[in-house]
């Protein structure tokens, strides 16, 4: 269990200096917010995210991304099976008419915690901050995880996520896609 810490911990570390920080990108050090500071709530949520993300993904057949998120939101807010099945996105219909219509089902994550009053939409990507969580679409597929950071110049963010090319539970950069939508737990 101590030498899994410790890799994971040189993994954060030399991930975080390797990737580096450029221009117009937040990294997940605590110095984001107005004072300083990433909220208190967001850096519970890397912390848990890290601590517990190995174990709940340890492959991707095991967690998908929902199923990565779930107990880490459970961590801090209890949640019932709507809840659950709105972050699972529990739908027939199909997605890019749904995404097209502005409908609430396809945002995931962000429509069960703003709809249950536990969470803060976050309307410009300028306002993400690390913690924060996020789902996103592109015009073939979609995906959620939790912000490690973003660089709004390159229009990149970074996830703590479970991921097919991570095999679970891993750090992976994407394209933020034209549907992406981003809410702050409470």
């Amino acid at each position: 269990m101590r030498i899994k810490f410790i890799i994971l911990l040189y993994f954060c570390l030399t991930t975080s200096t390797i990737l580096g920080v450029g221009p117009g990108q937040k990294d997940c050090s605590p110095e984001l917010d107005e004072k300083g500071l990433i909220p208190e709530r967001n850096q519970q949520i890397i912390d848990s995210v890290i601590k517990y993300g190995p174990f709940i993904s340890s492959t991707y057949k095991k967690a998908v991304c929902t199923e990565l998120i779930i107990p880490i939101i459970a961590k801090f807010h209890k949640l019932d099976k709507i809840d659950k099945n709105r972050i699972r996105i529990i739908t027939n219909q199909n997605i890019q008419t749904l995404l097209k219509g502005n409908s609430p089902i396809p945002k995931g994550v962000y429509y069960a915690l703003v709809e249950k009053g536990i969470g803060e939409s976050i309307d410009k990507k300028e306002d993400v901050l690390p913690g924060d969580f996020v789902q996103f679409w592109t015009s073939t597929w979609g995906h959620c995880g939790i912000l490690k950071s973003i660089d709004i110049e390159n229009n990149t963010m970074e996830l703590y996520s479970s991921f097919p090319s991570t095999n679970g539970y891993g750090v992976q950069r994407f394209r933020i896609p034209e549907y992406c939508f981003f809410v702050r737990m409470k």
